[in-house]
């Protein structure tokens, strides 16, 4: 079989881009004590080793004041318009098709890239965070992994030849390291870098036993070929070193789908080595189970935040997949706004998903829609960054409730515009105390009584030329004291 790689041509980009020393959380472990604590907070948090420990506390608080990001997927199922890797799903009965899809990575080619300019678009939308796909279903590897796969490549005749490569970026025509620039212009511009990883792996021969793979084997398993079963559990440990030792601190590692029951335990020392490299990570649950510290709703808001047992974020497309996709159809901006409130409201994070075309451009559809949530938030973040759920995430349909971190001060925020008068009967305002509508310089005539809080709105914003925003409308009430159990909605 034939050996090609092109990552000696530029190994130099496989080096850290910073020390992990660089990270502003300590870099120890978190005691016992404070494992205890979490566990009693998150039911999801206990079923794991007695010597395990999550990432802790002040990671979980720095990222749930992050509160909005966006979600990158990114891959060669950009070239192909389909719903990123699930695409490969359609043609399974189809080895030529396969085959040309395993070989595109001849031809991306992003040289529109501009890791700079992303964050730009990301701040400009009041971003605080994003994931990116360094690795999807697919095995195409979006840095110059060091790791080997069996593969094949097109002859300019169309036929193919077997080989040996990395997978990755190194071997496409534009041969530079994406996840490198990313990381260093994500900390040049402030911004909290996640990295999205996928356990399973369609093109690698050594994963055999799912049915999606290329080179699936019915009755695969442990016992049937441990040589080859063992070789993809030390692939992704090693991808994963990969990642988390060159590039610095990263937040968040954002795992995605599972392996087989008879490798679970084998999934769990996964997690253990990804703490231990870097012990205040954040993890997704996913393929770790109680070993993550986080989880994802997909495509879904929780209706009931009470039953989600561990922090969590919701990851929702705004065109009909993930990925980029020509001629997409995209959600409202005024829908991405009225989620971005409601989850926060509900004590979650929101990271909107949208994917550049093949080059590395963002469509026109994206800037838009994230710019739009921007603008509301250069006026308005004060309600959501860095607050926590109050008693109660709503009443009725339009009033949604986040609160300061020392409770003492309480945002109402009217999806709609209320009219004459806000009246709310979840805020008790402390007598003689001010009350603020965001973005407005003058003080708001209010009443409080044993029924309701009413806040009476400004004759001149019934004009809404003349209102701060132009959807969504918050209220800065500082709070008399209330009960520190939430109710249910």
């Amino acid at each position: 079989m034939k050996i090609k790689s092109t990552l000696v041509t530029f190994c130099a980009l496989a080096v850290p881009l910073m020390t992990l020393a660089a990270d502003s959380l300590c870099n120890q472990i978190i005691s016992h004590q404070e494992e205890q604590h979490l566990q009693e907070q998150y039911s999801n948090y206990r079923n794991v080793d007695p010597d395990y420990r999550h990432a802790g506390e002040a990671a979980l608080e720095r990222w749930m004041d992050w509160k909005w990001g966006l979600r990158i997927h990114w891959g060669l199922y950009t070239m192909f318009n389909g719903d990123e890797s699930w695409i490969i799903e359609q043609h399974l009965k189809d080895k030529d098709w396969q085959r040309k899809y395993y070989a595109s990575y001849q031809e991306f080619n992003p040289t529109n890239f501009n890791a700079d300019e992303w964050m730009n678009i990301m701040q400009a939308g009041g971003m605080k965070y994003f994931s990116f796909t360094s690795k999807h279903h697919e095995g195409f590897c979006l840095w110059p992994t060091k790791t080997w796969q069996k593969g094949f490549a097109r002859r300019p005749d169309g036929t193919y030849e077997d080989l040996t490569n990395h997978y990755s970026i190194a071997e496409t025509p534009y041969q530079k390291d994406l996840i490198g620039p990313l990381v260093q212009a994500a900390r040049a511009h402030g911004l909290g870098v996640s990295l999205y990883f996928s356990h399973i792996d369609w093109h690698d021969w050594d994963f055999g036993w799912d049915n999606n793979n290329f080179w699936y084997t019915p009755g695969f398993t442990k016992k049937s070929d441990p040589r080859r079963w063992s070789a993809f559990i030390q692939k992704e440990r090693d991808q994963i070193t990969e990642l988390l030792t060159w590039y610095g601190p990263i937040d968040t590692l954002c795992l995605d789908m599972s392996w087989p029951k008879e490798a679970q335990t084998d999934a769990y020392e996964v997690a253990k080595l990804a703490r231990q490299l870097q012990p205040h990570i954040m993890l997704r649950n996913r393929g770790i189970n109680d070993y993550g510290d986080y989880e994802t709703p997909e495509r879904e808001i929780p209706q009931n935040p009470n039953n989600v047992k561990r922090p969590w974020q919701v990851i929702y497309p705004c065109g009909t997949g993930f990925s980029y996709k020509e001629h997409d159809t995209y959600k409202p901006k005024e829908w991405v706004l009225e989620s971005l409130i409601d989850i926060v409201a509900k004590g979650g994070n929101f990271q909107v998903g949208f994917g550049p075309d093949p080059t590395g451009r963002w469509p026109q559809e994206m800037v838009d829609r994230v710019t739009y949530v921007g603008d509301w938030l250069k006026v308005n973040g004060e309600c959501i960054y860095y607050t926590r759920p109050y008693q109660r995430y709503c009443e009725g349909n339009d009033l949604r409730f986040t609160r300061s971190k020392d409770k003492q001060v309480v945002y109402i925020i009217s999806l709609k515009w209320p009219g004459e008068a806000l009246a709310t009967k979840l805020v008790r305002a402390k007598p003689g105390s001010k009350i603020r509508m965001l973005g407005w310089k003058h003080d708001l005539v209010w009443k409080q009584d044993d029924a309701a809080l009413v806040i009476q709105m400004p004759p001149a914003l019934k004009d809404a030329t003349n209102r701060p925003c132009q959807q969504a409308y918050a209220f800065k009430i500082d709070s008399q004291a209330w009960d520190d159990e939430p109710a249910d909605n």
